[in-house]
């Protein structure tokens, strides 16, 4: 058999009718597609996932499923990738739709760098028939918690932290520099493609941003629901700047008198202000994700006063526990409420 140009690799879990949709959209491809493999992971799913890809066929091109249990994207993706057969390995998820010339267009970006150990992203949007609420405008937006691609340059070199396993290809021969792929240490989808992408950049990985080549993300989000999702990413953060240091520079986490925050949560005791915070800290919580969900069905221009710092102290607060023992993070995460969403939510008569 013909080696084919692309391996699509597809990690999912739970999201039969989102996967449904993303390979139908793989079957319309254009007809000057070239010939790619799709290489789908089932990560232990439990919604029926299993029995459809059993009686999945495609006339368009082949496929490989694999079935795990619930390991995370990381492990998916390494499972996938030690089938794969392509030239180019293009990383997707489940719930990400292709437009028809999606791996034309990155098919044409890496046979103009041949050799080259470059690898293009492309742009995500939300699609027309998903209706968007004030937090996912936002976070694609203005914000640019989810993707970046608002203060992006058609063209342009950014660095790791934009090797979006939604919509990326990369020579398999330069994936192959770091041959154990993605780390696995890593359980939830934040920051294993980042932390990836690091260390290829070691090895001269650039990316290179490609917005012709469009996909569409079906992923509704509220404030409450990608709170908690920035909550995780934090989390995961926390164990990409511990694996390495010098991520933290690229956090923003310098931004933020960490250093004085954990001195404050270790010296709590001599605090009553914060110790009393610390113990009302779940109920404000609440009443700061109640108030931006009422915002969130409004315009993101009212609402992202709240949601700009409201998910910036979700992402820290994250970190806090993946760096700090659970007591000193409770500490710290007070400690960042009051200097992050303090002031916000006092113009909002909440605190």
């Amino acid at each position: 058999m013909t080696r084919p140009r692309f391996s699509v690799v597809v990690p999912t879990f739970n999201r039969r009718d989102a996967l449904e949709r993303t390979l139908g959209a793989y079957e319309r491809q254009v007809a000057s597609t070239p010939p790619f493999e799709v290489l789908v992971v089932d990560d232990g799913s439990t919604d029926g996932t299993a029995e459809w890809l059993a009686g999945f066929s495609s006339r368009t091109f082949s496929h490989q499923v694999f079935r795990q249990p619930n390991l995370g994207p990381a492990a998916a993706r390494n499972r996938a990738l030690r089938a794969a057969t392509g030239e180019i390995i293009f990383f997707t998820g489940d719930d990400i739709e292709p437009e028809a010339d999606l791996l034309v267009r990155h098919d044409a970006a890496q046979s103009s760098s041949p050799g080259e150990a470059t690898a293009y992203f492309g742009r995500i949007d939300w699609p027309a028939d998903l209706e968007a609420t004030a937090t996912m405008l936002h976070i694609t937006g203005r914000g640019a918690q989810q993707f970046s691609f608002y203060y992006l340059e058609d063209g342009a070199y950014y660095d790791y932290r934009h090797f979006y396993t939604s919509n990326v290809s990369i020579p398999r021969a330069v994936l192959d520099r770091e041959p154990n792929y993605f780390s696995e240490e890593f359980p939830s989808a934040a920051f294993e493609d980042a932390e990836l992408a690091y260390r290829l950049s070691r090895h001269g990985l650039r990316l290179r941003y490609l917005p012709a080549a469009r996909a569409y993300h079906w992923h509704h989000y509220g404030a409450r629901s990608f709170f908690a999702r920035q909550v995780r990413c934090g989390e995961m953060a926390g164990l990409l700047i511990g694996k390495h240091p010098a991520t933290r520079r690229d956090l923003d986490l310098n931004l933020l008198p960490w250093t004085r925050l954990r001195s404050l949560a270790v010296q709590w005791l001599g605090s009553g202000r914060l110790r009393a915070l610390a113990r009302q800290l779940p109920e404000r919580i609440e009443a700061a994700l109640t108030l931006a969900e009422h915002l969130d069905r409004g315009s993101v221009e009212s609402a992202e006063p709240l949601l700009l710092p409201l998910f910036r102290f979700g992402f820290l607060a994250g970190v806090a526990h993946g760096r700090y023992s659970a007591g000193v993070a409770r500490r710290v995460e007070a400690a960042l409420f009051a200097r992050i969403l303090g002031r916000p939510l006092a113009q909002h008569r909440v605190a």
